[in-house]
């Protein structure tokens, strides 16, 4: 059998492939987005509890 007798009839797995990936590359951007998210948010905590930053710097005093 040739490849166009079978090209149809997995027509289906070809569109699951394409939507599990889709999925991954989804999951891959928002798990970089909440670990940069993170990173920003204990920095900003950091910044903000840091007892030797100067006064112009730290917004609680």
């Amino acid at each position: 059998m040739g490849l166009h007798f079978d090209y149809k009839s997995k027509a289906g797995e070809r569109a699951m492939e394409k939507e599990r990936k889709r999925q991954e590359k989804l999951a891959a951007k928002k798990a970089k987005r909440e670990a940069k998210r993170e990173a920003e948010e204990l920095a900003e905590l950091e910044r903000l509890t840091d007892p030797n930053a100067p006064a112009e710097g730290n917004q609680e005093q």
